[in-house]
């Protein structure tokens, strides 16, 4: 019987954000908004019309953040993938964030674009570690951490207001 950590990773490309991605982007927002919202807060309106969605990209193409699509080998958007708080203290950190579409789950995407930015991040040498958070009710992004050589700092974790209640974020460190 094959487990998930048996399967072969899907071939994947890693792309910077770009305007000419708007029209993707958008519609992978929109057919998975509400998917997203069980574990994130709610894109802001601009997520969801053309016109907005480009400034929004250019906006993120400006930042000294870095923020990635994730293509399967047939060029389809299945996910994005970011690298937040470059620049800020501390300046050899940078906090992790990925979304893997609904229809793409438990197909691999989510552990081979978090190995890719972690391949390309220690190539870069510009950081000494990785953090990301894991939401407790999304057992399965914790396993993709894990799985990719991350470690659980149980001293990090928080509780955040989403929708109204609680939710615990499990925070999780990788040394490069």
């Amino acid at each position: 019987m094959n487990t998930s950590n048996q399967l072969a990773l899907p071939p994947i490309a890693l792309r910077e954000i770009s305007e000419e991605d708007a029209f993707d982007v958008l519609q992978f927002e929109s057919s998975n908004s509400t998917f997203f919202e069980q574990w994130v807060p709610a894109r802001s309106p601009e997520y969801f019309e053309e016109t907005s969605l480009r400034q929004v990209i250019r906006d993120l193409m400006a930042d000294p953040d870095r923020f990635y699509l994730v293509r399967s080998h047939s060029n389809e958007l299945v996910g994005r993938i970011n690298l937040r708080n470059l620049g800020k203290a501390p300046h050899d950190t940078a906090e992790l964030g990925y979304r893997v579409g609904e229809k793409h789950q438990g197909k691999g995407y989510a552990k081979a674009s978090v190995l890719a930015i972690v391949e390309q991040t220690r190539a870069e040498r510009t950081l000494t570690y990785l953090e990301a958070f894991a939401a407790d009710n999304n057992p399965a992004s914790s396993n993709v951490l894990l799985a990719c050589g991350f470690q659980w700092d149980k001293a990090g974790t928080k509780t955040v207001q989403h929708n109204s209640n609680p939710l615990t974020l499990h925070h999780f460190v990788l040394t490069l």
